[in-house]
């Protein structure tokens, strides 16, 4: 039985066919990962530096400015008070602005990494088809 699957070969044509066709769809989904990877670490980029703006905002009508401009002016009555001082500053930290920034730069770097992935692997795929 196996020598009879094992002889057996579609003609040229429907060979010659089938390899094309598929190397048609490799070609496809190596753009739309592309594309997709792209438009997401764009995105991410725009997200960060709208947060960033936000984060800048809330840091100054929080007083978080204030806090950090004492640590330049006064640093004797901080080492005092350094454990009320450090509480303060981060009770005026904008912490869900910062984490989305933070959020956003790890998906902007997972995304350019898929980008370099997907262009490494679309020149092998470029290659099969030359």
């Amino acid at each position: 039985m196996n020598q009879l699957f094992s002889t057996i070969e579609p003609s040229l044509n429907l060979k010659n066919s089938i390899i094309n066709k598929i190397k048609k769809e490799e070609m496809k989904m190596t753009i739309y990962k592309i594309v997709i990877s792209s438009v997401v670490s764009l995105t991410s980029v725009l997200v960060a530096i709208i947060f960033v703006i936000n984060i800048i905002q809330d840091a100054s009508q929080s007083g978080l400015t204030n806090y950090l401009s004492l640590l330049l002016s006064d640093g004797a009555s901080i080492l005092s008070y350094w454990q009320s001082y450090a509480l303060s500053i981060v009770e005026s930290l904008p912490i869900i602005p910062i984490t989305i920034v933070f959020a956003s730069i790890w998906i902007f770097v997972w995304s350019i990494s898929s980008v370099i992935d997907t262009f490494k692997n679309a020149k092998q795929i470029f290659y099969k088809i030359n």
